[in-house]
């Protein structure tokens, strides 16, 4: 009984992750932590109150790494370090349920504040305190102030303030939702669905021909970038690149960002796969067993989003997820 709730759950952040975040990461979307996190966050914290254990989200959170490799190989490494981090204080705080709520709370806010701190790290490590500057710089001469205004600070304060608000309003939220789903279920039948989804749903998100052109092109760009700065540094006959300082912090992010992308990336992200296909072989019936709930769980998605259309935005988003928890977490009899 447990263990069905357990992979429903498994198999619903999963979907979460494979699918929309696949679709998230290839817009590029601003907030892909803070949509993708806040399900997340959710769906650890049930696991925590309905499959309580100091193995439990740790196994789960493996799985779902692994199922994303399978529904979302373009992935990112961050979306990897992201779920990992978010299992890894997941095991701390719901090792048992005796102060469910509070930690709730703080896994929430902790979550998804490392979403937004990790972003802005990433960006300053990629181009530098000079693109702070270069924000500064742009903002302050559209405004024509006379002072100097630290315009990216408050950007970022707003970016990781947004991302507090949201972890505390997520946590608040999934500390609530146990009690509310008893209630759900007992005076609300019509929450029910009934599901019944086709087997072995695995969708690929291929690599459209365009993004591999962009690619092979950037490609390019950072070898003739590469060639042409160390020619310029090394004093290797006439310099090709202007010794201007501006245009060479421009072209050495240029490079830090391309180098991330084709060496650092690719090769963290190989070894992480590699040690995920060696779980995945000694994880094969709990892998079948989500396998199995896969349709269910997208036909779930897709009829509550349904059901759900009677309200609009907020309220909708708020219908949308009742239905969809009480069917996760409905008990085998009911």
């Amino acid at each position: 009984m447990k263990n069905q709730i357990y992979y429903r759950l498994i198999a619903l952040w999963a979907l979460c992750e494979g699918v929309l975040g696949g679709i998230i990461h290839g817009f590029n979307l601003p907030v892909s932590g803070l949509i993708v996190g806040s399900a997340a966050v959710i769906i650890i914290c049930m696991i925590g109150y309905y499959v309580p254990g100091r193995a439990t989200i740790m196994k789960a959170t493996i799985l779902v790494c692994i199922f994303k490799l399978m529904l979302s190989p373009q992935s990112p490494l961050p979306a990897y370090v992201a779920v990992l981090f978010q299992g890894s204080i997941g095991l701390l705080f719901f090792w048992n349920k005796k102060f469910f709520k509070i930690s709730c709370l703080l896994f929430a806010t902790l979550a998804l504040l490392e979403s937004g701190v990790q972003r802005v790290l990433v960006m300053t490590i990629l181009f530098g305190m000079n693109f702070w500057k270069a924000v500064n710089d742009f903002i302050n001469g559209l405004t024509h102030e006379k002072e100097i205004t630290n315009y990216s600070l408050y950007l970022v304060s707003g970016y990781i303030l947004l991302h507090l608000i949201m972890g505390i309003f997520v946590g608040w939220s999934a500390g609530r939702i146990p009690k509310r789903m008893e209630q759900l279920r007992t005076h609300h039948q019509n929450y029910f669905v009934s599901i019944d989804g086709e087997q072995n749903f695995i969708p690929q998100q291929s690599v459209s021909p365009r993004k591999r052109k962009l690619k092979t092109g950037l490609f390019i760009i950072w070898i003739v970038l590469l060639v042409l700065f160390l020619q310029s540094q090394f004093n290797i006959g006439k310099p090709l690149l202007s010794s201007n300082l501006s245009l060479q912090i421009f072209i050495r992010s240029i490079l830090i960002i391309l180098a991330w992308y084709f060496v650092v990336s690719p090769i963290t992200l190989l070894l992480l796969k590699r040690w995920l296909t060696k779980q995945k072989e000694k994880s094969q019936s709990d892998i079948q067993a989500i396998l199995e709930l896969l349709p269910s769980t997208k036909l779930l998605l897709e009829k509550s989003w349904q059901l759900s259309s009677a309200y609009k935005g907020i309220r909708r988003l708020n219908e949308f997820s009742k239905i969809v928890l009480v069917n996760s977490l409905r008990e085998e009899h009911e």
